[in-house]
């Protein structure tokens, strides 16, 4: 099981009102179990985006000196 650290997130009211909307659809117990998985989830997107982005970096600098 992962381990839980309290935190105090400051969210816009439009954001909170998402997210409460949300819950109703949702399966989670709490605002708080869905607001973690929507963070990790957006996370791992980022994660990624990253990745790609420094994938097509560095494929552009290597076609630059091939050429």
């Amino acid at each position: 099981m992962s381990e839980i650290k309290p935190t105090l997130l400051r969210l816009r009211t439009s954001t909170a009102a998402a997210l409460k909307e949300e819950l109703q659809y949702s399966a989670h117990r709490s605002m708080s179990a869905l607001a973690d998985e929507i963070i990790e989830m957006g996370l791992r997107v980022k994660a990624r985006e990253r990745a790609e982005a420094a994938n097509g970096e560095a494929a552009t600098k290597l076609a630059g000196s091939v050429c």
